[in-house]
């Protein structure tokens, strides 16, 4: 079984045009595609080689933390506290490197990751082995560790993030920004697990039916609670570029990309569900919502436009991804 193959053959149904097959994780690319020349056409310098890499790197904190909530999805659940744990984990390792410096860096960050595989503990566990939903579980910690931060930091904002921080979020590595490099390096990793690896194989076969997967031997709640431990560990990670690339530990950095996450994984063909995962299809998602972002930008829109842009490019994708069921 594989990571991107869908869990019923009903899922595998393609449009055919030609040689061109379309289905649910491809469609989301022809959408880019066209939002793209829309844009070209209207200002030929917004596809130059700067701007591409500028987006690329604005991409970055959202693509990694989409391929943490992938792994949620395929497993059936969702993941509604990675924005909480981003915002705390900017405060732990941002103090912890403002005080002590080099050694702060070390463990700052070892901190802060303990913290996202804490927070997939405990959601998984409770989701788990209290069968509670999972979008109610997630909440509720959710506003647990906000309400956490609030306190401990008294309701200030950090500051100034370290520069350690900032060579992540926002240098280069040549022409190449650092963080694309490791946002590309996680969309690898993530392809490899899921398609080519056991876990990846038994994550599928219990977001596609658990019952059948425990009886096969699969141990179903670990490998759920694995796929939030993963997603908690790429919060943290996306919370480091994101915050890099502001250069601005504000205490509600990265609000609303839960649901962009969300939106993102789902607009590359990705079920709510479970049972199914194409890492591609949540790339072109990805690249989809960053660019809707910069398009109301350049076409002087007022940012309100965007939630109205991404709700409709939603159910674009979504209805030419099903037209291959219809005609099944």
């Amino acid at each position: 079984m594989n990571g991107d193959i869908s869990r019923t053959e009903m899922n595998k149904i393609t449009i055919n045009t030609g040689r061109v097959r379309i289905n649910k994780h491809n469609s989301v690319y022809i959408i880019l595609f066209l939002l793209s020349l829309i844009t070209w056409i209207y200002n030929p310098e917004f596809m130059s080689t700067g701007t591409i890499l500028n987006m690329l790197r604005q991409a970055s904190a959202l693509g990694v933390l989409t391929a943490g909530q992938l792994f949620v999805l395929v497993a059936g659940g969702v993941d509604l506290s990675v924005v909480a744990t981003m915002q705390m984990a900017i405060v732990i390792y941002t103090k912890f490197i403002n005080s002590f410096g080099i050694w702060g860096i070390i463990f700052g960050i070892s901190l802060a990751m303990l913290l996202g595989i804490f927070m997939g503990l405990l959601n998984g566990v409770i989701i788990t082995k209290f069968k509670v939903q999972s979008f109610l579980v997630t909440i509720f910690t959710a506003n647990i560790l906000t309400g956490s931060r609030m306190i401990f930091t008294g309701v200030d904002s950090v500051g100034v993030v370290p520069d350690a921080i900032r060579f992540l979020g926002n240098k280069s590595t040549g022409p190449i920004p650092n963080a694309v490099i490791i946002f590309f390096s996680i969309i690898g990793l993530s392809l490899i697990i899921l398609n080519r690896t056991v876990f990846g194989r038994k994550l599928v076969s219990v977001g596609s039916n658990k019952v059948a997967a425990v009886f096969s031997g699969i141990n179903a709640d670990m490998i759920i609670i694995k796929s939030y431990c993963f997603s908690g560990i790429m919060a943290v990670l996306a919370s480091i570029l994101l915050a890099g690339y502001t250069g601005y530990a504000d205490m509600w950095i990265g609000e609303g990309y839960q649901f962009n996450s969300l939106v993102a994984a789902v607009i590359g063909g990705n079920f709510l569900g479970g049972g199914r995962g194409s890492v591609l299809g949540m790339l072109g998602g990805v690249l989809v919502i960053t660019l809707v972002l910069n398009i109301v930008l350049v076409f002087g829109l007022d940012v309100t436009y965007q939630y109205i842009f991404t709700g409709l490019i939603f159910i674009i994708a979504t209805l030419i991804g099903s037209l291959g069921m219809r005609k099944k």
